[in-house]
């Protein structure tokens, strides 16, 4: 559902982050159990857990026999691992394309050679942009690759897991790849990382978070997304640079004591930090209250910033892509607005106790004890 719901926002990015809704949302949203077009029998096979886990939220699916992408290829005729959210939106909307077996085709490939959907569909959303701007040619890259093409995908998703032909050049990264061919600022990034699907026009508390995570453009380092879109734990204005500093900083603290914990990022979605600070204190100890546990976050996130900033890493590098900061967004409720980053981050900076440059202010590691 998350896909329709980002889309009617009109913060799905779409083809490299040109657009951001997808007109054909409704083809790639992964509601498995719905009947397929072709045969009439359901995506859905059955539900799988992590060990121990009630909730059973991974999905276990079939492709149509009869698609392209496993036509004469019985080995894939079986039950796999199937889409959601992430890799429905990086192998589809990403790149505009719609067919919802190649994106579980592309999927499989990336399941069975540990390719991480995100970076790899992003990567080929870029390589598809070079490809109709004439940078790339069809000897290039082997095959024809405009926006939308679901033939392309998968073939790409084959030579990259092999690391053949023009796979090898996905297989290196959208950074590489657009800095190779003279368009370094067509690689939708942070850090070298590739966005999730979440444009940050249309939920401007990510476009922080994703500037300032500690390795790249990353959801899972501080989910705004729950506050400005789902109301967790409080409904905030997803276009609006009020608060969101703070926002994105209690996000990021608490993710990372729920990190370090060994618990589900996703139970976050009903426990806050009160709910597992019991937990963790009768099975770690007393001292882990809630105080200690605000506080754990917190330094980790120093640590962690302290160590990119020794590697080089400073205020430069917390930044988005130009299309992000110049382009608006041409539809949708967040339509005529860029990113407003440079307004959140030197508030931001100073909630952290950092100075202009992104490094640790000397009180600050008192403070932390760093």
């Amino acid at each position: 559902m998350l896909i329709d719901i980002i889309n009617e926002m009109g913060a799905l990015p779409t083809r490299n982050h040109r657009d951001v809704a997808f007109p054909s949302a409704r083809d790639i949203s992964p509601n498995m159990a719905e009947p397929r077009k072709t045969d009439g029998k359901p995506h859905l096979v059955t539900n799988q857990a992590c060990f121990g886990c009630t909730i059973a939220c991974r999905r276990i699916s079939k492709i149509d026999e009869t698609h392209f992408s496993v036509q004469n290829k019985p080995q894939y005729w079986g039950a796999s691992g199937g889409l959601e959210y992430e890799a429905a939106w990086a192998l589809g909307a990403a790149h505009g394309v719609k067919d919802l077996e190649a994106l579980q085709y592309a999927n499989l490939i990336c399941n069975e050679q540990g390719m991480d959907p995100i970076s790899f569909g992003a990567t080929v959303g870029a390589a598809m942009e070079l490809f109709e701007m004439g940078v790339l040619s069809k000897e290039q890259i082997g095959i024809e690759a405009p926006f939308g093409s679901a033939k392309a995908l998968c073939e790409l998703a084959e030579l990259t897991a092999r690391g053949e032909g023009f796979g090898k050049e996905i297989g290196q990264g959208s950074k590489r790849l657009c800095s190779k061919y003279g368009h370094p600022e067509l690689s939708m990034s942070v850090k070298g990382q590739e966005f999730p699907a979440y444009d940050s026009r249309g939920i401007q508390g990510m476009g922080l978070a994703y500037a300032t995570s500690n390795r790249g453009a990353c959801h899972l380092r501080g989910y705004t997304v729950a506050s400005e879109v789902l109301g967790i734990p409080v409904k905030t204005d997803p276009l609006s640079a009020e608060g969101k500093p703070e926002l994105v900083m209690a996000f990021q603290d608490a993710t990372a004591s729920f990190d370090s914990a060994g618990i589900c990022i996703f139970t976050s979605f009903a426990w806050s930090l009160s709910d597992i600070q019991p937990q963790i204190a009768a099975a770690c100890g007393d001292e882990f209250t809630m105080d200690n546990l605000n506080q754990i976050g917190e330094r980790i996130w120093n640590m962690e910033r302290d160590f990119n900033n020794r590697a080089g890493f400073a205020a430069k590098d917390d930044s988005l892509p130009p299309r992000l900061l110049k382009e608006a967004a041409k539809q949708g409720p967040a339509k005529g607005l860029v990113s407003k980053l440079p307004e959140m981050l030197p508030k931001y900076y100073e909630i952290r106790g950092w100075d202009a440059d992104g490094q640790l202010k000397k009180e600050t590691r008192t403070r932390l004890g760093l």
